[in-house]
């Protein structure tokens, strides 16, 4: 692994009236130079990979991790349910402030856009009023806009079609809530919100660089939620620092399994030179042979090998592909991992020294329960559930009934600083006793429709159904993001092509006036749209369609292997 001097940001001298630690520490006195303690950082790592694997577990390991993952992948209704809610918002947006220029849009961003959610996932929505990316929006402004979308929100939410409308005018960035009574899907708007819609393109065409990515993604974001410690209004990590941690992972194995960032950006953040640069680097991974398993047991342990050096400076560096050793404007980071847009900014700064104790103890926890399974001491339905909690597959949480349905944010925002400690204890107490079973948090859908059917060795049989959606980035109708949200062409849903959302007299759509949701679900006979038939999208922009043969996902064959 490539070293190099990183010389630390100037770190401003601690004030008499120190912080208290929900915010990184101030500078202390780092007693390892910066190659010092990069090579320290890799020397912790190759020794924390010397923990006794038994290989022949390996493929039970394998197994039990694609199933998780397969478990996790959202079904195709639970694309066309996204897609159409994007709709329904835009349409709001039209209505309330018209439409000039092809602005305002409502656009997706965060785990949809990256194709990294599940069914409980939050659906990130921003609105925006133009594609300049460097563009000012006062705050004032943006204020305004979550008002007014409000406003309206509240009168869909007086007559039963939704829930949970609450402006948070007060975070650094304002957000607006929403949870859609039909699906139960909340809706975090947020305006002009280009950072996150970048960043969220970017990390969708680095997955199609690699399969391996987005399968670690799933399963380290499901760790992380399993565990309670992927939440940043609970000082914990957030989702764009798991993932971050997981692709500087790739980037750091020998062979590399990512490239840096630093060439997929050369030519500039825009989606046009992005996907460029990805292109070239399609295959970069291949000389590297580990499976999945290899991957996620190797992350694990080097994550914990390196617990006590992120206070000595330590920084993950996507943008570099290897350690560097930094400070922050406030000073060293409880766990720093490094934005590749914005190198001032610390993916990671919400990450508490209390709440990164509890991490690192979550990760020394799950190391053991994997060094127990490859002693034999503990079987594999008893590590997944040890590790992942258990996977109830038999409710189906996509078409909840609504007096069931509960915002997950709500717990959030009443949140009581004791409750957090709390909370985690009981987690890693029932996790330790096998008691993840009934966790509410881990009811996810039948994968059915996800789980190929095993092409076996020697079979003729061609292999057609993949894990994969049907859909890949495609270019923007804008200059900074994805393109504009597809309007649905089937009957009997809000979303259509033509006509307004509420308050249109076109009779296509009187079912979707009298209907008591705001967002009505797909019916789950409906099939998903066959893209094949539109080359051109719904909006003219072309689009990228999946090669079925050559996008088979990474390990779903037990005899796969890649070559």
């Amino acid at each position: 692994m490539a070293l190099v001097t990183v010389t630390p940001l100037s770190a401003p001298e601690p004030e008499p009236s120190a912080r208290p630690d929900n915010l990184p520490r101030p500078s202390v006195a780092i007693s390892w130079d910066t190659q010092a303690l990069c090579k320290h950082a890799e020397t912790c790592e190759l020794g924390s990979e010397a923990f006794l694997i038994d290989p022949a577990l390996l493929p039970t390991l394998e197994g039990l991790l694609l199933e998780t993952y397969a478990m996790l992948r959202p079904k195709p209704v639970e694309y066309e349910q996204r897609r159409t809610m994007i709709d329904v918002f835009n349409k709001i947006a039209k209505d309330i402030f018209g439409k000039k220029d092809d602005f305002p849009v409502v656009e997706p961003f965060g785990s949809f856009t990256m194709d990294l959610f599940t069914t409980k996932s939050d659906l990130d929505l921003s609105v925006n009023f133009s594609n300049d990316m460097d563009g000012q929006f006062a705050r004032k402004d943006k204020i305004s806009v979550i008002r007014k979308f409000a406003k309206v929100l509240h009168k869909h939410q007086s007559r039963g079609r939704c829930y949970g409308v609450l402006p948070v005018l007060s975070a650094i960035v304002p957000v607006l809530k929403v949870t859609d009574k039909g699906t139960g899907v909340e809706c975090d708007i947020s305006v002009e919100n280009k950072d996150g819609m970048s960043r969220s393109m970017i990390f969708k065409l680095v997955s199609s660089i690699d399969e391996r990515f987005q399968i670690l993604c799933y399963l380290m974001k499901f760790w992380a939620k399993t565990h309670d410690v992927n939440c940043p209004k609970d000082r914990t990590m957030s989702s764009m620092a798991i993932i971050s941690l997981v692709a500087f992972h790739l980037q750091t194995r020998h062979p590399p399994i990512l490239p840096a960032f630093s060439g997929l950006l050369k030519d500039g953040a825009d989606f046009a030179s992005v996907q460029r640069n990805v292109v070239l680097f399609k295959g970069f991974g291949s000389t590297n042979k580990e499976s999945v398993a290899e991957l996620f047991v190797s992350l694990m342990s080097k994550l914990l090998a390196v617990k006590d050096l992120w206070e000595q400076g330590l920084c993950a560096s996507n943008f570099d592909g290897f350690w560097i050793s930094k400070t922050w404007n406030r000073g060293i980071g409880n766990l720093s991992v490094e934005d590749f847009l914005d190198r001032s900014q610390n993916f990671a700064r919400s990450v508490g020294k209390v709440e990164m104790q509890n991490i690192c103890e979550c990760l020394k926890d799950t190391v053991s329960k994997l060094t127990d399974f490859f002693r034999g001491k503990i079987d594999a339905p008893t590590l997944k559930i040890l590790i992942f909690g258990a996977l109830n597959q038999d409710v189906p949480v996509s078409h909840p009934s609504p007096k069931h349905v509960k915002s997950k944010r709500k717990r959030e925002l009443r949140h009581d600083p004791g409750n957090s400690e709390k909370q985690q204890k009981k987690v890693k107490h029932a996790a330790q006793r096998g008691r993840a079973a009934n966790r509410t948090d881990s009811i996810l859908p039948t994968p059915t429709v996800f789980m190929p059917h095993v092409h076996q060795v020697g079979s003729t049989q061609p292999f057609n159904q993949i894990v994969h959606p049907s859909q890949l980035p495609i270019p923007p109708r804008l200059s900074y993001g994805l393109p504009q949200a597809h309007f649905h062409p089937g009957p009997h849903m809000i979303g259509q092509p033509h006509g307004s959302f509420i308050y249109s007299t076109d009779p296509g759509i009187q079912l979707q006036q009298q209907a008591r949701h705001m967002f009505v679900p797909l019916p789950v006979h409906q099939p998903a749209i066959n893209r094949s038939f539109h080359p051109h999208g719904f909006n003219g922009a072309h689009e990228v369609l999946y090669d079925d043969n050559s996008w088979l996902p990474y390990g779903i064959n037990p005899n796969y292997r890649r070559v």
